[in-house]
């Protein structure tokens, strides 16, 4: 029995050096526009989805620490986060609002009405703390009066027919010379998979990487961005929307977009598993929902509007966190970060059927 004892924790031993060994975070250089320095892309190895649920996605975790005065992210993390704002009309699925993570998970959420929507639905462990880019850090960014970017939607992960048009930036080409200076973000998946790129090249038009999954740095960049163009444009709405408005830009939701249809979302993986809900989605009574708040920034990107209290409510700033109160929530604190770690440990070394089973019975 004791030998038994030895050659587990021998195992576990052996398992966190291997993980340790093969972590790493490499800094790849990204172009630089003349008139914007970003932050370096810091890639970094990203948790199994079954550990983490997107909770690290974007560097959350890494912006968390620095703001909790850690060095580095520690690798225990309790729970689930939600890594993109998810607005009150979008409350159609209780798995899609904390992207599929068991029931019995601690849930972090951005806002009290996702908190409670999330309880009535059997989640009891829940707590709204705002979203991970409210604890990014401001730089004193000066704004570039009268200039423009152009933020597309991103495209689904995996999906291998996500599309993009020149006929969204012809359709802008005619108030460009409104702005002093004109620039455009797409995402890393984005980048990387050519979409928009040769469109924006074409027309003359800079572009700037924006957030992937694996970058440290996404949240920072996308805040930098956001507070140094004055107007901010795209063609759908995305998180890119309440983040630009919580930084003060003057935003915009204009020109042609790929219509947001059933099959549009049944693309999507997670979605996929809800058909009833994506029903719900796409129905009159949701548009409606969504054109109540969204629907005056359907103008020009000239005409866009600042809206500080509207960004604000939809990522939860109001929620946010004192650095010693979100160490405490997140466990990141001496003894509960110790036992939170062995806990990690033993479920590392546990087989993935046995911990599916243990998911699926926890849900």
């Amino acid at each position: 029995e004791t030998d038994g004892y030895v050659r587990i924790l021998d195992r576990l031993a052996r398992r966190a050096c291997r993980k340790q060994i093969a972590r790493t975070s490499t800094k790849v250089p990204t172009k630089q526009t003349t008139f914007v320095q970003l932050p370096e892309v810091s890639r970094f190895q990203t948790r199994p989805w079954s550990r983490g649920f997107g909770t690290d996605f974007y560097g959350a975790l890494h912006v968390a620490a620095n703001y909790c005065g850690l060095s580095s992210a520690p690798e225990l993390f309790p729970g689930v986060w939600q890594h993109g704002c998810i607005p009150p009309w979008q409350n159609v699925q209780p798995e899609m609002c904390i992207f599929t993570a068991p029931r019995g998970l601690r849930c972090f959420v951005a806002r009290h009405d996702q908190e409670v929507f999330l309880r009535e639905a059997g989640y009891s462990k829940v707590k709204a703390i705002g979203l991970p880019i409210v604890y990014t850090q401001s730089e004193g960014t000066r704004r570039i009066p009268g200039s423009l970017l152009i933020m597309p939607m991103h495209s689904i992960p995996n999906d291998q027919n996500s599309s993009d048009s020149d006929v969204y930036i012809q359709q802008l080409t005619q108030y460009l010379s409104q702005f002093s200076t004109v620039a455009a973000c797409i995402s890393g998946r984005c980048m990387d998979s050519g979409l928009w790129l040769r469109h924006f090249q074409a027309a003359g038009i800079d572009v700037m990487r924006g957030a992937t999954i694996d970058d440290a740095t996404s949240l920072a960049r996308i805040r930098r961005l956001c507070e140094t163009f004055e107007y901010v444009t795209t063609n759908t709405y995305g998180s890119h929307v309440p983040y630009a408005l919580y930084f003060g830009a003057k935003v915009s939701i204009w020109g042609w977009s790929e219509p947001l249809t059933r099959e549009y979302f049944l693309r999507d993986a997670l979605w996929r598993l809800f058909p009833d809900a994506v029903d719900r989605l796409v129905s009159n009574e949701t548009f409606q929902a969504s054109e109540t708040i969204i629907g005056r920034f359907r103008v020009p990107p000239h005409f866009g509007l600042v809206d500080v209290s509207l960004g604000s409510s939809l990522i939860g700033a109001e929620n946010k966190l004192t650095p010693d109160e979100l160490r405490s929530a997140l466990r990141w604190t001496g003894v509960r970060r110790l036992g939170a770690e062995l806990r990690r440990r033993a479920w590392d070394a546990t087989p993935w059927r046995v911990q599916q089973m243990i998911l699926r019975r926890s849900a």
